[in-house]
């Protein structure tokens, strides 16, 4: 499986200027490009979960531009991408190739997940594991966001969000149902064991942001 859901487009014109320092002014069409989720780890941001706060991350690390005196700035939209605060953190500046131009080097470097190479790089498994084909993903999963030490969390977000697309999905054909007809009866009853199994996610994520 892919490791996002849906690959994020950013859109070509973006509602805010791109000069500037405030990239957070981007947000909102952040949000709607990268479809709520992280752009790195798929992650869904909506869960409250605080190591899944949603931040911006310059794709070229905004240390390495000032560094660099670079002519790019902070608010150039096709350097930003909705991240949650795990691959951010993790992220951080690191930028191996050394030049704003290059993304990756030597098996050392990125992918910008707007684009569909990135899925040749990185999987996920049946389970929700995100592991790599390459050696770039790799280092990508193991050095750069850590996925393989954050595989516990990573897994539970992505069965937490399994379930919630079902229930949503299970909500919309509830709506459409008469209040106590058969139908809606059914439907009911298949959102009861998948609210339990949301629950226990839930408990689960508090557990690791607890112990940790």
């Amino acid at each position: 499986m892919t490791v996002r859901i849906k690959t994020p487009e950013r859109r070509e014109t973006p509602d805010k200027s791109e000069k500037g320092k405030d990239h957070s002014k981007h947000r909102p069409n952040l949000i709607e490009d990268f479809h709520n989720h992280c752009g790195y780890c798929g992650a869904y941001d909506g869960f409250g979960y605080t190591k899944t706060y949603f931040e911006i991350d310059h794709f070229v690390p905004k240390e390495f531009l000032k560094k660099t005196n670079s002519q790019m700035g902070f608010c150039k939209y096709d350097n930003l991408v909705y991240s949650c605060r795990s691959c951010n953190n993790s992220k951080s500046d690191l930028w191996p190739s050394e030049d704003e131009n290059i993304h990756h080097k030597n098996d050392k470097g990125f992918i910008d997940p707007c684009i569909e190479e990135f899925d040749i790089h990185l999987y996920r498994t049946s389970v929700g594991a995100i592991h790599w084909n390459t050696d770039l993903g790799k280092w990508m999963a193991t050095e750069a966001f850590k996925f393989d030490e954050r595989e516990k969390e990573i897994k539970i977000l992505w069965s937490y969000n399994q379930i919630r697309v079902q229930i949503e999905s299970l909500i919309d054909l509830l709506n459409n149902e008469i209040e106590g007809s058969e139908e809606y009866n059914l439907i009911y009853e298949k959102l009861s064991p998948l609210n339990l199994k949301h629950f226990s996610f839930q408990k689960q994520l508090n557990e690791i942001d607890n112990n940790d």
